[in-house]
């Protein structure tokens, strides 16, 4: 976070270095424009001056073309809006998603308050993560805006009714939205019809953080540092036998209806209302076990 100060006008300005350190108005109105620049609407020394006058809670008007120093102090500022970016080696900007903190808890895209994932998903279900995963490919695949909307629309919904009370029931678990059902996406979704490309884009954006993140994600579990990574390694096969390309898998529902066989979470429809991290515990415990076996196995051929 940069600090910048203009005394004669009384100024004082906070600069977020990247999106992690946007409060929610800078982070919707950054990914506006991270969204046009990446669709080509808007050239990068663009993308820069806007962001400049987005942070600094300025309008621009006509005689900022005609004020040199006004300009010159502009372009000097949109400079900090690079660190924004990683650049790859064909000088291609990369946005930096190093965050898993939700820069907008709520919304209120009309009439009604929306209220999203918590920090990290802590709140999140097994159903609720694979149905947004498979919106979140399909919107990468093709651009389609509806997407966006059903994604955002998979995670903000309104907060139960009688929370106060509920939250002394031995049931509830600390997500104070609605739960989730598949069955009413579509029409939760046209609650977000008119809402600002800002925070359906900028969901998006955290949704592919959070993917990144889990990649390679370490969480304490039983006082013990539990390393995902080994959910995502390559398992060993051979790298000349290709998979089907005619026959596709179906990712994290194929998990789901594997889990649901076990019986470990009951069925599917329960398995698909566990929360997410419980599953990833239980998929983590599973690799690890298949692992040294493994493990066990290549010993035992060796000697």
């Amino acid at each position: 976070m940069r600090i910048i100060e203009i005394p004669e006008a009384n100024v004082k300005r906070y600069i977020p270095s990247d999106l992690s350190e946007c409060d929610q108005q800078q982070y919707m109105d950054i990914c506006e424009l991270i969204f046009y620049f990446q669709n080509e609407q808007i050239n990068y020394d663009e993308f820069r001056t806007h962001a400049v006058y987005k942070l600094m809670k300025m309008v621009p008007s006509k005689k900022d073309d005609d004020d040199e120093e006004k300009f010159a102090n502009i372009y000097q500022l949109s400079e900090l809006i690079d660190d924004f970016f990683d650049t790859d080696k064909e000088g291609k900007k990369i946005i930096k998603q190093d965050y898993i903190n939700n820069p907008i808890p709520s919304f209120k895209p009309i009439f009604k308050t929306l209220y999203g994932p918590s920090d990290s998903f802590m709140n999140m279900t097994f159903g609720e993560y694979t149905d947004a995963l498979r919106l979140f490919l399909d919107f990468h695949a093709t651009g389609d805006m509806e997407l966006l909307k059903l994604l955002t629309a998979v995670f903000y919904r309104e907060k139960k009714a009688f929370h106060f009370i509920k939250k002394y029931l031995s049931s509830y678990n600390g997500d104070i939205r609605v739960p989730y059902n598949s069955k009413l996406l579509e029409v939760n979704a046209k609650e977000l019809k008119h809402a600002p490309i800002g925070f359906v884009y900028g969901f998006y954006l955290l949704f592919a953080s959070f993917q990144k993140y889990l990649i390679d994600a370490k969480i304490m579990w039983g006082g013990k540092e539990i390393d995902l990574a080994i959910l995502f390694e390559n398992n060993g096969s051979d790298s000349n036998e290709t998979p089907s390309e005619d026959i596709p898998g179906i990712g994290m529902d194929s998990i789901a209806f594997s889990i649901a066989e076990s019986g470990t979470f009951g069925n599917i429809d329960q398995v698909r209302n566990t929360n997410f991290w419980d599953i990833m515990i239980r998929m983590y415990d599973l690799r690890r076990t298949d692992l040294e076996r493994q493990k066990h196995e290549n010993n035992a051929s060796t000697k």
